[in-house]
């Protein structure tokens, strides 16, 4: 059994340890000490990191109360120098203790649980019972959760026997029999749990909830605590600092200059595309007047792959034709039939794009494709005119 410092000390992180096994994996090691601070995977919460006689260690894990280190080659010595990154866990441990009192908060505004918990190196998510929150709901959670950091409140951890659980008001039933260890926040929060955490609220620093989203009948809550909140904020703030000088407003006209170039940028793209609309019309019928066939093979250097389609929408309006506009900057194909040809054009690409490397699809009466060159994309070109003329 391996004793477990991080109960004892969390900010503990360089120690003297003993070997007392090497376990061969594959091509890792698995190396048991008979001491560490080393928090092994468990409670949603990930392993730390560090190094074993200055070897890096890039797993920890628990099995059978023995705790596991995992490493690409064995230290030297029988007695080692375990150094933790301290960075790291205090993250996770900020992280950890801000979603305890989060989730405290919830159930003591609203009496909900947590049905789902995951941490991550950017942010946390709970999938908590809340149905429907609200934005003023969101605000609310987050004012009190932070109050409550601001009343910096003690942190403790304990262990206790089962039939102790009883006196404890538990926020959530405890799944496990045996070597409960219990986290406290004092007069807030009681809960069993196996993670390392911060002595006292004032150390999570900050809590801010990111976005909500509807998730199973639940509400999956994104927020971040701390070190990544302060991040959050400063890389937000950067964005309305550069705004604002771009814009030469304060920051609270920024919003409002969006929604107005926003909506000016709508009602010029409106006007772009019934101005395309009336130049593909002229420019399908230069074409027409310019072919002595119905059959329409064209090439296009300048348009855009949108304007040639609303193009070839005005040439089958004005007539009955088999179309094949190429646009030689993107590379792509569009073919048309509204002739009384059989030729069904969706599975022509279907079953002989893969020969000239493109890729598209379409239904009987028009397709369209993508090739990764131009010499592929002529190929299939002509590939369809010989089809055509065969079938004329």
């Amino acid at each position: 059994m391996t004793k477990k410092l991080y109960y004892e000390d969390v900010y503990l992180n360089e120690w003297q340890s003993e070997i007392k096994d090497i376990i061969h994996e594959k091509d890792k090691f698995l190396i048991v000490l008979d001491r560490t601070a080393f928090f092994p995977e468990g409670g949603g919460q990930p392993a730390d990191k560090g190094c074993i006689d200055d070897i890096e260690v890039i797993d920890v894990f628990e099995k059978d109360n023995i705790i596991y280190h995992v490493v690409e080659k064995i230290p030297e010595n029988k007695i080692v120098k375990c150094k933790l990154n301290f960075d790291r866990r205090f993250y996770y441990m900020q992280q950890h203790s801000g979603e305890h009192l989060l989730s405290a908060v919830l159930y003591k505004m609203y009496n909900t649980n947590n049905d789902g918990f995951h941490m991550g190196d950017d942010y946390i998510t709970i999938d908590n019972s809340i149905i429907n929150m609200t934005e003023d709901m969101v605000k609310a959670v987050e004012v009190m959760a932070n109050k409550y950091i601001y009343k910096d409140l003690p942190i403790l951890s304990y262990f206790v026997e089962n039939e102790d659980l009883e006196e404890l008001k538990l926020r959530k039933e405890c799944k496990v029999e045996e070597n409960i260890r219990i986290v406290e926040i004092k007069g807030i929060d009681i809960i069993a749990c196996c993670g390392t955490h911060v002595c006292s609220t004032g150390e999570i620093g900050l809590i801010k909830i990111i976005k909500t989203e509807n998730y199973k009948g639940m509400t999956r809550i994104y927020f971040k605590c701390g070190r990544k909140a302060l991040e959050d904020y400063e890389k937000k703030h950067d964005i309305t600092t550069n705004l604002s000088r771009h814009y030469s407003l304060v920051e609270d006209e920024i919003i409002e200059k969006a929604k107005n170039d926003s909506n000016e940028i709508r009602r010029l793209l409106k006007d772009i595309k019934d101005l395309k609309e009336i130049i593909s019309s002229y420019v399908a019928q230069d074409i027409i007047s310019g072919s002595n066939s119905n059959v329409i093979t064209k090439e296009f250097s300048k348009e855009d792959f949108e304007h040639i389609k609303m193009i070839n929408s005005e040439i089958l309006k004005k007539g009955k034709y088999v179309t094949i506009l190429v646009s030689t900057t993107e590379n792509k194909i569009l073919f048309s039939n509204n002739l009384n040809m059989s030729l069904h054009c969706g599975k022509i690409f279907k079953e002989s794009l893969l020969k000239f490397n493109g890729k598209g699809g379409g239904s009987d009466k028009q397709a369209q494709a993508a090739f990764k060159n131009n010499e592929d994309m002529i190929k299939f070109r002509s590939y369809l005119k010989e089809l055509v003329d065969e079938n004329k």
